[in-house]
């Protein structure tokens, strides 16, 4: 689609470094080019967030080096791969669409390889760092996520005093805070103590599919008043329950633009579905596996039917563009220069 083709696209949230660390630390190499260079070529994508998540059997004492694992996997990738670029700036971003690479930007999907040490983040800035979504759903030192499944706990709180000191040196840093996966105390703590733009980088709306990692209209208000940015996410469980459609996902578009307007929604896309050759069967009974993403945008190759939906549910392409990517880009120039 030509409108697809001219447009910058950008997914604000992949989970493809989870790949790359368990395929190096089994001796493989080329992950990026071999699994994922191809359908990101098909569907489009120009740019994404590559998140560091770490699972359970990482924490809480190997959180920092595998975190640095990650990174240093990157950069393998990075010499062995000329199509790609990790970019730092916009001007970075920028430059590697102008060469024809994708651009990846640093993402880390709770701040556990942090610890309680304020100067991990420094150190992860340095190394490249732009995204920090604050907590996966599972608590740590910033604070409490939401939880993906009923369970027993505890009360649960806001930002820990580490959270919000956490908060206050990304911005002063220029790293963009992510409160996708946060509880809502954490969310409203977050609007209290950071100033500028924020994002959901892969949540829906919470009017439409009543779970705790979508958005209330408040929190899709107060994203909007940060001039801010959510990302659509094509997990079936966070769009419908029962039937997840193209359609369904563009009413939650629908939505956010009714609420914030069409300056602050984007697109992020949660694909993680590569990730499962690594769980055990036990863990695998617990995902959605039927309904597992959105029908027909179930892979990278996919993104060019969601803007062809686009069209037919009367987005002008000037529109389009700014979901596709556009909106990310002014957040990010703006938060991280």
């Amino acid at each position: 689609m030509d409108i697809h083709e001219k447009a910058f696209v950008f997914d604000m949230h992949s989970d493809i470094l989870y790949n790359v660390f368990r395929d190096h630390k089994a001796g493989r190499k080329d992950v990026i080019k071999e699994d994922f260079l191809p359908g990101m070529k098909k569907g489009g994508i120009n740019g994404r967030v590559l998140a560091i998540y770490l699972d359970t059997s990482s924490l809480p004492e190997m959180a920092l080096r595998h975190a640095l694992d990650y990174v240093a996997y990157l950069y393998e990738e990075l010499e062995t791969t000329p199509e790609i670029a990790l970019c730092r700036t916009y001007d970075e971003i920028m430059k590697a669409y102008k060469e024809g690479k994708i651009a990846f930007v640093l993402g880390m999907e709770g701040a556990e390889p942090l610890g309680n040490d304020i100067e991990m983040l420094r150190i992860f800035y340095e190394l490249g760092l732009r995204v920090l979504t604050l907590t996966h759903s599972r608590r740590n030192y910033v604070g409490d996520g939401a939880f993906l499944k009923p369970q027993k706990s505890g009360t649960p709180g806001g930002l820990t005093p580490f959270g919000v000191e956490v908060v206050e040196q990304a911005e002063k840093l220029g790293i963009i805070i992510d409160v996708s996966h946060l509880n809502d105390p954490g969310f409203w703590d977050v609007i209290e103590f950071s100033k500028g733009p924020i994002i959901a980088s892969h949540s829906n709306c919470r009017a439409l599919v009543n779970h705790p990692r979508n958005l209330t209209d408040e929190q899709i208000k107060a994203i909007a008043e940060r001039d801010g940015v959510i990302g659509l996410n094509s997990a079936g469980l966070f769009v419908d329950e029962k039937n997840p459609t193209l359609d369904r996902l563009i009413d939650h578009l629908d939505h956010i633009v009714d609420i914030a307007g069409i300056k602050h929604v984007g697109l992020g896309l949660d694909f993680f579905d590569y990730t499962l050759k690594y769980l055990s069967e036990e863990e695998r009974r617990y995902l959605p596996l039927e309904n597992i993403y959105t029908k027909g945008l179930t892979k990278d190759e996919d993104l060019p039917n969601f803007t062809a939906k686009l069209v037919e549910r009367g987005y002008s392409e000037k529109e389009i563009r700014l979901i596709l990517g556009e909106n990310f880009l002014r957040v990010f120039k703006k938060v991280v220069g």
